[in-house]
């Protein structure tokens, strides 16, 4: 119910004219849109607006009346009692519309003797204000995280370049240093007082021409047009000698894909490089020594294998004599086979590879030639023959021949005296296999990778009888699956035996490994 001047005005008490022309001069003001309300000594509300009733939740009317003070928000009600003590008091409220409302409590002073006549309320919607606090209190703290986390990476940025082995540099666009880490440090031969600062391409670089500075001043140049890493060697003279580094370069960009900075790696590759030239030496050297021993060899193993031959058609041999003479053409047959692989391996070395001849020819006859060359040179071991298909392609026939007998003399020498079975299998139309199988001991399947490899050799039970070759046998063999664009690998297990396949395309796309 609104009230009436009148009634305003009858609800104070007639005291003095000034205190009447203090409530007439409330009358002017009362309508703001601030809350504003009066209450007596004894807490009774005699003025109350309309935005303070919207604050508190109670009509104009309701605070008239005398229970008004249990209705009100407790954080409100609790303010006015404070208030009556004669002392400006501050509290703030929850709106039952979810408002912010902050009420500004103060006696009311009579201006004649300023004694407490009342208490003055104010309250105004802080609610805009509080959250703008909230936000910007918000911002602060997700600020001073950012902060604290940009400076924790920072440092463990810091910690992470100055861990790593490799020399880093970031250099600015005009080529200065201006980053430099400690191994940088150790690979230039500078302290980083020294490197920060100077021009990168003005260092100690070395080269036979001269250009080592050019060399420097070209990868700057170069990573800014390469969109990727850029690589590229240096040599630097430094007090401890002349050290090859391998050098990486990048370039750092900004929003605007402008480069800033250019960021270079350095990793000292000296002894590597000289590890490098110290093992192809050696290679060389072995190549050239192989291939001396096995072309010089060949001349006294031909006389020894024509003057057996000589002997055997003598008359009146002796069976021991013969006895003797049929071991020593079994050694020099030997002999000729490590001659044979000595050689092929130093062709497995150069560039061209193991060289192959290739002829329209017969894969079963191919295998039968080779099996029965192995039957003559062991004739106390069962070898078996099993061919089916169409079996002509084109193929080196020798080099055929040659990796099945090194399979099935491998098979005769691990076989543990088993059946020898050779399959020649060409029933598919682009496709043949070579297999060879034995029940010799089972090969450990952490073996089976290591077989075809060079001098790889005692895989599996080997007894004091037998005798070992160079381990060159298996690789010759992958070598030569490897010419006719083939391959070759082996199964072993307890229930199946030990089987190596050769499998070979009918038609060879190219000539070497």
């Amino acid at each position: 119910m609104e009230l009436t001047d009148e009634r305003k005005l009858g609800a104070v008490p007639a005291r003095l004219r000034e205190e009447e022309a203090a409530w007439r001069f409330l009358d002017a003001v009362w309508d703001v849109p601030v809350g504003l309300g009066l209450c007596d000594e004894a807490m009774h509300f005699v003025r109350v607006n309309e935005a303070l009733a919207d604050f508190d939740g109670l009509s104009v009317a309701a605070h008239y009346d005398g229970d008004a003070m249990a209705r009100l928000p407790a954080a409100f009600a609790e303010g006015l009692r404070e208030a009556a003590s004669g002392e400006a008091h501050d509290v703030e409220f929850v709106s039952s519309a979810g408002r912010s409302v902050l009420v500004k409590l103060h006696p009311v002073l009579r201006p004649s003797d300023r004694q407490p006549i009342g208490i003055g309320i104010v309250a105004v919607d802080v609610t805009d204000e509080r959250k703008a606090f909230r936000d910007v209190a918000e911002a602060n703290r997700l600020v001073g995280e950012l902060l604290a986390d940009a400076t924790a990476k920072e440092h463990a940025l810091s910690r992470l370049i100055e861990s790593v082995q490799e020399g880093l540099l970031v250099v600015d666009r005009a080529g200065r240093m201006k980053l430099v880490n400690q191994a940088a440090e150790r690979i230039l031969g500078h302290p980083r007082e020294a490197l920060v600062g100077a021009q990168f391409q003005d260092e100690r670089w070395w080269s036979e021409d001269r250009a080592g500075k050019r060399h420097a001043a070209a990868l700057l140049s170069q990573v800014t047009t390469e969109p990727a890493l850029f690589h590229t060697e240096l040599c630097v003279e430094t007090d401890a000698g002349r050290a090859s580094l391998l050098a990486e370069a990048t370039a750092l960009r900004d929003a605007r894909d402008e480069i800033e900075d250019v960021v270079i790696s350095l990793r000292d590759v000296t002894s590597e490089r000289h590890d490098l030239e110290v093992a192809r030496s050696n290679l060389e050297f072995q190549q050239q020594l192989i291939g001396i021993v096995g072309h010089d060899l060949r001349n006294p193993l031909a006389t020894i294998t024509g003057s057996v031959t000589l002997l055997r058609r003598q008359a009146g041999l002796t069976p021991s004599s013969v006895a003797s003479l049929d071991r020593v053409a079994r050694s020099a047959a030997r002999m000729a086979r490590l001659i044979s692989d000595l050689l092929d391996y130093a062709r497995t070395r150069t560039p061209g590879g193991l060289p192959v001849v290739l002829a329209r020819s017969n894969l079963h006859a191919i295998c039968k030639d080779s099996v029965e060359e192995c039957r003559s040179a062991h004739p106390s071991s069962k070898i078996l023959l099993e061919t089916a298909g169409d079996a002509t392609g084109s193929w080196d026939p020798d080099r055929i021949e040659q990796a099945l007998t090194n399979l099935i003399t491998n098979a005769i020498q691990y076989g543990a005296d088993s059946t020898i079975r050779v399959q020649s299998i060409a029933s598919a139309a682009h496709v043949v296999e070579i297999r060879v199988h034995n029940r010799g001991a089972v090969i450990p399947a952490d073996v089976l990778p290591e077989l075809f490899k060079a001098y790889r050799r005692g895989v599996r039970g080997t007894s004091a009888g037998q005798k070992g070759g160079l381990g060159l046998g298996l690789f010759i063999v992958a070598q030569i699956a490897a010419a006719h664009d083939g391959e070759v690998f082996a199964e072993s297990s307890v229930e199946s035996g030990t089987t190596f396949t050769i499998r070979l395309p009918r038609s060879v796309s190219k000539k070497g490994p």
